[in-house]
């Protein structure tokens, strides 16, 4: 079996303790729950409640009425920057959040593309070897695979997330 470590060496305490903080703060969004977005988009939603008509939006943000009606349609097409939805948020006296919140736990999603990763490796390493002659039994196909994403996990970053051999990137 082949080794994915460039650097025989430990990671650094220091990146590792870096990598875990990162890695907590995405974790602790994850089971936090946030609202659907209305089917007229934010900025129009709070603006109604407020009772704001969209010239008195427009005042409080230095735009036009009509510039305002262009960005709340713009909003639900999803064709807004982060920017305008600061501006606008501001104007209504509203904060501003903007969040990825990942579907499972980082380490989850880490193990999983390592498996896909190090399949991809036996498989491509079983074919060579079955024309040779020298096939191996699911199982220990099986303790490869296992064994390889062990090892691209704690090679990480370019092991993990790179492009294979065959240029498909997962």
């Amino acid at each position: 079996m082949y080794s994915f470590q460039s650097n025989p060496h430990k990671q650094q305490p220091v990146k590792k303790t870096v990598l875990r903080q990162y890695r907590e703060l995405v974790d602790a969004v994850k089971g936090t729950l946030f609202p659907s977005t209305p089917k007229e988009g934010w900025i129009r939603t709070v603006r109604k409640a407020l009772d704001m008509s969209g010239a008195q939006l427009g005042d409080r943000a230095g735009l036009t009425r009509n510039r305002i009606s262009v960005l709340e349609r713009r909003e639900v097409d999803g064709d807004i920057t982060l920017n305008q939805l600061k501006q606008l948020a501001e104007a209504l006296d509203c904060d501003f959040s903007y969040t990825l919140k990942p579907k499972k736990a980082i380490s989850d999603t880490m193990q999983e593309r390592a498996l896909k990763v190090a399949k991809v490796e036996v498989k491509k390493a079983s074919k060579n070897m079955f024309l040779e002659a020298q096939s191996v039994s699911k199982e220990k196909e099986n303790i490869l695979i296992s064994e390889l994403a062990e090892e691209i996990m704690r090679a990480g970053g370019r092991k993990l997330w790179g492009k294979n051999k065959e240029d498909k990137v997962f």
